[in-house]
């Protein structure tokens, strides 16, 4: 697996995605901010690293390949999203308040677990799947 794509791949979507739904929300008025912005990262860099991967090998990643990778790049995804979340908290007025309250700071951090868990059944599910519809993808172009 290549990290530093998968790394790339990460940061890429993270910083466009917001950028891009903020124009959106600019020209249109339509706001499509969600959670989903926390996630989307890791399943498009997940998908493009089971592509690649199908390329190189020709074949879906094994289980400890898999489960190797899920642990690594889910570090790496959550590293960046506590980051991102981080600056956030620090640079907007009224977030940096909730952490001292008990009750919040314990939501904020549930939350963010909970982010984290899904990062990490994304990168398992979305790194198999891209491998596979690859393969299926080299094996129509052979039969034709």
């Amino acid at each position: 697996m290549n990290y530093k794509r998968y790394t790339a791949i990460i940061i890429g979507v993270t910083i466009g995605l917001p950028i891009l739904l903020g124009m959106l929300r600019q020209l249109t008025g339509l706001n499509l901010s969600t959670g989903f912005t926390a996630i989307a990262p890791a399943l498009v860099a997940a998908l493009v690293e089971g592509q690649q991967f199908a390329k190189t090998h020709n074949r879906v990643p094994t289980g400890s390949e898999t489960k190797s990778f899920v642990g690594f790049a889910t570090l790496i995804s959550a590293g960046f999203l506590i980051l991102f979340s981080a600056a956030i908290i620090t640079n907007v007025p009224g977030f940096g308040e909730l952490l001292e309250t008990p009750p919040a700071a314990w939501l904020i951090f549930s939350v963010l677990g909970f982010v984290v868990a899904m990062i990490a059944l994304c990168n398992f599910a979305f790194l198999r799947m891209g491998a596979k519809n690859q393969l299926k993808a080299i094996q129509a172009g052979r039969s034709k």
